[in-house]
């Protein structure tokens, strides 16, 4: 694997967010500067300014390692989104605020925070272009680093170094499992190379097929829980409601946005090793794709459900949060298991069962129609959107009043919103906050016509397609996803219980204490910010759906079938 100039030129927006991280940590060592996160939003809009336009539909860009489609400039750009955003909300503790102390900043380590941020979103959107074992696992360590620096930076209470403690030592035991299965992906297709690695994955030579079967058992087996643990899904989720609780409301919405982006991204990549333009994909991508969707589909119907009773349970905001984020992981695996599946069925079925063109080609329109990443991609997009706005919102907010015992004596310490009865009566107090997160809520929710009810309605649309024309001998994998539809719509009910208890405590309840709206502006603007594009979103999903299908059908270097012309 060599590099080139071209190389650096791919990367470019990767390398001006690490350079505006090392202009960011100068300035603030030597120079004084105190305003880290400005910093940070101007280095993320230099690299979006860098990111350039998608590819051509079919048209990939490779070169040392890195590969530029459809499928990584859409997780670029939606890095490079969601990262302007959390950065919002990161610095929004930091200006004066609706009731304010004073004007200008009010705490120092601002460039630390904000210059470890900008490393965090190099390496995520190098996990995005990674064509490279090497250079994928380096970008997965990058998110991760990054992120134990950020809890320990922003807390240093009891809680906060709880938070990030667990967090650092489950990563740490989830990077050596993931480790272990690129070890075993190395061993399949000797090179780091994942095109290579595809290639001799789909070989129909025997020798080759027979060592790559009795891999990769343990190489997926492993891959999927180093992802599911960035994911916050089954059995790697137990860690979410502690973390959250003991971080920031900005940290906590990073770590429920920003590695889902990456474990998904892992994921695609995994997923295209197997698939082939023809059904002569050799047993072993057989048996990969078939072993990847019943991973899948299993963890997806376990990790919604337990996240969704877990989170009836919760009184505590962020614990809820919590929990509905690792629901939420279960929502994204639906779309990587129909994925899975239908690319397993493109090899399975005989000439003239409907996926073959005369020539033996795929009839790519049936494989296209179920968009398993389309509706994963989408609804990542848009559950990304509401949780940020969420987290946005409760920053903003930041503290309750405080209860004065007696006349005098002194102001009694700040307390944070902390359980769902601390927003009763938010409706009468600020009425923006509350009508944003009743959005944001009932999008997550599922409820029309909100974005997250397009998400879910895509997933469960792409669930039911699987092998639906397919002959009686298929029925049990069609059986296995219908279930999994069914299991997803009675989650998406489940789920609505808590959320409109929180809508139900702004509106239908009386204030006790109230909220300072104390939280900083910049908060305040994430959270209009997120409001607007959810709105918009909601009236016309066409743009992003559009966006999620090319990168859905470029993840594994293909192209949609042309249109017909009369």
């Amino acid at each position: 694997m060599g590099t080139s100039l071209e190389t650096f030129l791919l990367v470019a927006p990767e390398i001006a967010l690490v350079v505006a991280a090392l202009v960011t940590y100068l300035g603030g060592a030597f120079l004084g500067l105190r305003h880290g996160w400005l910093l940070a939003v101007a280095g993320i809009a230099g690299a979006w300014s860098l990111a350039g336009g998608l590819p051509a539909e079919g048209v990939a860009m490779t070169s040392g390692g890195v590969r530029l489609d459809a499928f990584s400039s859409f997780i670029r750009w939606t890095t490079l989104g969601l990262g302007g955003l959390l950065a919002l909300v990161q610095s929004g503790d930091l200006f004066s605020a609706a009731v304010s102390r004073g004007p200008g900043p009010r705490r120092r380590g601002t460039c630390e925070e904000a210059g470890t941020f900008l490393l965090l979103l190099a390496g995520l959107s190098l996990v995005g272009v990674a064509d490279d074992l090497v250079l994928l696992f380096v970008g997965l360590e990058l998110v991760s680093i990054p992120t134990y620096i950020l809890l320990a930076l922003k807390r240093t209470d009891a809680h906060g170094q709880e938070a990030g403690l667990k967090y650092f030592f489950l990563s740490l035991v989830a990077s050596a499992v993931f480790l272990y299965g690129l070890v075993c992906l190395y061993g399949i297709g000797g090179s780091t190379n994942l095109a290579v690695i595809g290639e001799r994955l789909r070989s129909t030579d025997v020798r080759v097929s027979g060592t790559a079967v009795v891999l990769l058992p343990a190489a997926l087996g492993m891959l999927v829980v180093g992802a599911a643990f960035r994911l916050a899904a089954v059995p790697m989720h137990f860690y979410a409601p502690d973390v959250y609780e003991g971080t920031s409301p900005g940290n906590a919405a990073l770590l429920s946005t920003l590695p889902k982006v990456a474990g998904i991204v892992v994921l695609g990549r995994i997923l295209a090793l197997a698939i082939a333009s023809t059904t002569d994909a050799g047993p072993a991508a057989r048996a990969h794709l078939d072993l990847l969707w019943q991973l899948a589909a299993g963890i997806a119907a376990v990790t919604m459900t337990v996240g969704n009773v877990m989170a009836l349970l919760q009184r505590n905001l962020r614990r809820l949060l919590a929990c509905s984020s690792i629901a939420h992981a279960g929502y994204l695996l639906v779309g990587v298991a129909v994925a899975a599946a239908a690319a397993s069925a493109r090899t399975e079925m005989p000439l003239g069962g409907g996926l073959q063109g005369p020539d033996g080609a795929i009839d790519r329109g049936w494989v296209f129609g179920l968009g398993g990443m389309t509706a994963t991609l989408f609804y990542l997009g848009t559950y990304a959107l509401a949780t940020i706005g969420v987290f946005g919102a409760i920053a903003y907010l930041g503290h309750r009043w405080p209860e004065w015992t007696s006349g005098s004596g002194p102001r009694p310490p700040r307390e944070e919103i902390t359980t769902v009865d601390d927003l009763d009566g938010l409706s009468s107090t600020n009425p923006v906050a509350a009508f944003a997160l009743a959005v944001f809520l009932l999008s997550l929710a599922g409820i029309p016509p909100l974005p997250g009810f397009w998400g879910k309605l895509a997933l469960a649309a792409s669930a039911l397609q699987v092998d639906w024309n397919a002959p009686v001998a298929y029925g049990s994998r069609r059986a296995a996803f219908v279930a999994l539809a069914v299991v997803l719509v009675i989650n998406a009910a489940i789920a609505a219980g808590y959320y409109l208890r929180i809508i139900s405590a702004m509106y239908f309840r009386s204030t006790k204490r109230g909220v300072q709206a104390d939280g900083g502006l910049a908060a305040g603007v994430a959270m209009i910010a997120c409001l607007v594009v959810a709105l918009v979103v909601a009236v016309q999903p066409r743009g992003l759906f559009l966006a999620a299908s090319k990168a859905g059908d470029g993840i594994a270097g293909m192209t949609p079938p042309p249109t017909a012309t009369p």
